[in-house]
């Protein structure tokens, strides 16, 4: 009589050649890459939008007030015979002396002209005959007024909509079009300009007055202000690690069991510990900082026996790697391998079971006596 088998009601696991370990596969693989291309892509686009533009607008700005040649509106006369202008129509003022010479040409042009002649086209005739009449022309934006020709070199460049609002924002748009041709060579200046602030902005917080302006801005303003102080802290403590001198030499990354026994933690051998914390256990100790993670700039220090300690074969980096990731970014040759694993068990395995006696290792020497003579010397 056969007997059924019960169906279980476990899910099988993937093999070596289904279709799911082939997708995980390829997606470990790629996932890396195209992770990487993301974040420099963000941080790049961060860069540029909180760094590179504002310094390239304040670059821009600066410049647009040195080469600015806007008049004040008020000093301008419109005339509604003024012939329409490329991308400004007739929105346009002139000084009062062009006014008047303009107003005596057409009165010559209408004087001379037959009557059927006679109208508002003589005007714009008059105008192109002038070669200086265009340097006179002002475009309004509000209060201020932007030469012509400085306006038409803007806007016919730029789309419609782009064409700025104000005065300076006409002349910020001329530095890029008509000095640095380019917003990419206008963004190369802002990033030297950047470096050269942050150079001299180093220079002055290191020398006294400005370390005591900057330390009063901190625990004055900054470490007061209720969310701002927990997210500058935070900020600090990061940048103040990866761009900063450090101030502890990390001798070694060791492992130490901690809190307690047959738990083990990472940690960074900063010295050779106090002596009289040596005089009074009778052994070398180590001064070793412990890390918490996820911010391995942060931790405590402890005195450890030297004896207590395991030296392990991490760099500095590697290890604030593994803090920060909590964990999850081992270095290739720190990675569990169960073969070697289950290798190294059976092997001490064995040798626990071996005795003493029989390896010779731990027997102690002594050295070759023959018993005493029963019947004594002779």
């Amino acid at each position: 009589m056969s007997t059924a088998i019960p169906p279980t009601s476990e899910t099988p696991e993937p093999t070596e050649t289904s279709p799911t370990r082939f997708f995980l596969r390829g997606l470990a693989i790629s996932l890396p890459p195209i992770l990487t291309i993301v974040i420099l892509i963000w941080l790049f686009g961060a860069i540029n939008h909180y760094i590179i533009t504002p310094t390239s607008s304040v670059v821009r700005y600066g410049f647009a007030h040195v080469i600015e040649k806007s008049v004040a509106t008020d000093k301008l006369v419109p005339w509604e015979k003024l012939p329409s202008l490329d991308y400004c129509g007739t929105n346009y003022r002139v000084t009062p002396e062009l006014k008047a010479k303009l107003e005596t040409m057409l009165q010559q042009e209408l004087a001379s002209a037959p009557p059927q002649q006679r109208s508002l086209v003589e005007v714009k005739v008059a105008w192109v005959h002038d070669h200086a009449a265009i340097d006179q022309a002002y475009v309004t934006f509000g209060s201020r007024s932007v030469p012509y020709k400085d306006f038409f070199d803007v806007a016919s460049t730029l789309r419609q909509g782009e064409i700025p609002a104000t005065a300076i924002g006409v002349y910020m748009e001329l530095v890029t079009i008509r000095y640095f041709k380019s917003v990419f060579h206008l963004s190369a200046v802002a990033v030297v300009v950047t470096i050269i602030v942050l150079y001299f902005l180093g220079r002055i917080v290191t020398v006294r007055i400005g370390r005591w302006m900057w330390t009063k801005l901190e625990t004055g303003v900054l470490a007061k202000v209720p969310v701002v102080s927990n997210v500058y802290s935070s900020v600090k403590q990061v940048t103040d690690f990866f761009l900063t001198e450090r101030t502890v030499s990390y001798n070694r990354v060791v492992a130490v069991e901690y809190p307690r026994k047959g738990i083990w933690s990472i940690g960074f051998v900063t010295g050779e510990g106090m002596r009289e914390i040596a005089e009074a256990t009778g052994d070398p100790m180590l001064s070793i900082l412990m890390p918490t993670s996820p911010m391995p700039m942060t931790g405590f220090t402890v005195t450890i026996p030297k004896k207590d300690v395991i030296d392990l074969d991490l760099t500095i980096d590697q290890a604030f790697q593994f803090c920060l990731s909590c964990g999850v970014l081992i270095p290739p040759h720190q990675k569990n391998d169960p073969e070697t694993i289950e290798a190294e068990v059976t092997k001490r395995l064995a040798h626990a079971a071996t005795p003493r006696g029989e390896s010779g290792e731990d027997q102690p020497a002594h050295a070759s006596t023959s018993p005493p003579d029963a019947g004594g010397a002779a």
